[in-house]
């Protein structure tokens, strides 16, 4: 008798096998699926994209070339933040700035000279936006991102000097009032929750400083030159960089 399986043997056997083939390709699908859902992806998306934030950090100013400008101070502000698209988030920002100046007697003996310090107190308006180099998503649970915006700076709290009390004088006083700026910048941000973010940034802040009337008027010109010092100009835009750490809450 030959040891090989007859025809009607083999029947159940090879249907065996067809269906534990069948049930290996129907699993194959969930495995893939399985093993995608496995890979550790370095990006996260962010889900939400409105958030507020208060800040506080340093401005270090540049008080110009004749140096009667506000000086560097502490800051602190508040932010609203709102996802316009994946990289692109609008900003609207406040910040306070208790700094002071010094006061310049043009006229003075030997060529002007600083002769007091007064507060020169600042509030500034920011309209910007936020691009983000990674899109709305995370990298590693750190979100890198770039800045540019614009606005105005408002003297608030600004002092008197009594060395330029004479009405007569009145021409050379300087006041911030409403000057323009525009910035740039570069942050990132981190996340020790799903609604608190923590932001890092460096702005500069390119800002007008206009010069008192009558810093131009000739025979203030003449002094100046005369001083061999620097001439006053009628306004010039100057580098303010200023670095800031942001608490965030996503709504």
């Amino acid at each position: 008798m030959s040891n090989r399986l007859s025809p009607r043997r083999r029947g159940p056997l090879a249907t065996g096998l067809f269906l534990i083939g069948l049930a290996a390709l129907g699993s194959y699908p969930a495995t893939l699926e399985a093993q995608a859902e496995r890979i550790d992806s370095p990006f996260r998306w962010r889900e939400t994209g409105l958030r507020v934030g208060l800040f506080a950090g340093h401005h270090a100013a540049n008080r110009g070339r004749l140096e009667f400008g506000q000086g560097p101070t502490q800051v602190v502000g508040a932010k609203m933040r709102v996802r316009a698209s994946s990289p692109l988030s609008l900003e609207l920002g406040a910040t306070y700035g208790a700094a002071n100046r010094w006061t310049l007697d043009v006229m003075a003996d030997g060529g002007p000279a600083i002769v007091d310090t007064v507060a020169a107190g600042w509030l500034r308006a920011d309209v910007g936006a936020q691009i983000g180099l990674t899109g709305a998503r995370t990298w590693n649970g750190f979100h890198p991102y770039g800045m540019i915006g614009g606005g105005f700076v408002f003297g608030i709290n600004e002092g008197a000097s009594e060395a330029l009390a004479d009405q007569a004088l009145e021409p050379f006083r300087y006041d911030i009032s409403t000057a323009p700026h525009i910035y740039v910048g570069l942050g990132f941000e981190i996340f020790p929750s799903e609604k608190i973010g923590i932001g890092f940034e460096i702005r500069d802040y390119l800002l007008r400083l206009t010069s008192p009337d009558g810093y131009l008027f000739p025979a203030t010109l003449d002094v100046f030159e005369a001083s061999g010092g620097p001439a006053p100009e009628g306004s010039v835009w100057g580098h303010n960089p200023e670095f800031g750490i942001s608490i965030w809450y996503y709504f």
